[in-house]
């Protein structure tokens, strides 16, 4: 992994792709870009826990990262995967509640983290960034509102087709493929034993429906509605 700094222009660069951050000023990037410190992480390290009080906006960089929840009786749900240019932490900037969930690194990953501390000062110069920043949080929270809706009005079937037409982007031959998923990773995003998943999986893959080639699923043709 590359570990060179980033140049302050290339800070604010990256800023100014960030929905939170993209119509602010060049002046303002340029400060805020002073702000934020460059962390690297190995893979499987946990970047932060649920129940932590740290209050800190992280910015992905490079690498790939889950988000993850656990209930009282250890109970494991994963909420969803970032990769470059995602972000995370942004309540901890608002509140001091404890974090809601853990991030864990799936790759080794690059960060800008940005403190409570650092963040409140620049806010206080620069109220502009409030409505930006309710824009993006009440986003998320229809983002939470839709999985909850999911998760109580699909079957898992549903859930898990949902999943990964969420998790699939377009890959450079053109096709429509996930990111590296395991078995146990889907039935944690679903709310579903890993043997349920395996089961549907190999009868898409069977039906012609997708392909698996190292962890990563490929849609060849349009998922049934139904199983």
């Amino acid at each position: 992994m590359d570990k060179q700094l980033l140049s302050p222009e290339a800070r604010s660069r990256q800023l100014s792709r960030l929905p939170l951050f993209s119509n602010l000023p060049e002046e303002a990037l340029s400060e805020l870009s002073g702000l934020i410190k460059e962390l690297n992480y190995k893979r499987n390290t946990i970047v932060i826990s649920q129940g932590d009080d740290t209050r800190s906006l992280y910015i992905v960089l490079q690498g790939r990262l889950k988000v993850l929840a656990s209930d009282a009786d250890g109970n494991q749900t994963i909420f969803s995967f970032l990769g470059m240019g995602d972000f995370f932490g942004e309540l901890s900037l608002l509140d001091d509640a404890p974090r809601s969930a853990s991030v864990i690194t799936v790759e080794d990953s690059k960060l800008l983290h940005l403190s409570h501390q650092h963040f409140s000062e620049f806010i206080n110069h620069h109220s502009e960034i409030c409505p930006l920043i309710f824009k993006a949080l009440t986003s998320r929270i229809r983002e939470m509102d839709k999985t909850i809706c999911d998760l109580t009005s699909l079957d898992v079937y549903g859930r898990l087709v949902q999943v990964l037409y969420k998790e699939s982007s377009e890959a450079l031959d053109g096709r429509i493929r996930t990111e590296r998923l395991t078995h146990q990773d889907l039935a944690e995003m679903v709310g579903s034993s890993r043997e349920m998943i395996s089961r549907i999986l190999k009868e898409l893959r069977t039906g012609g429906y997708i392909s698996i080639d190292g962890k990563r699923i490929t849609i060849e043709r349009k998922l049934p509605r139904q199983w």
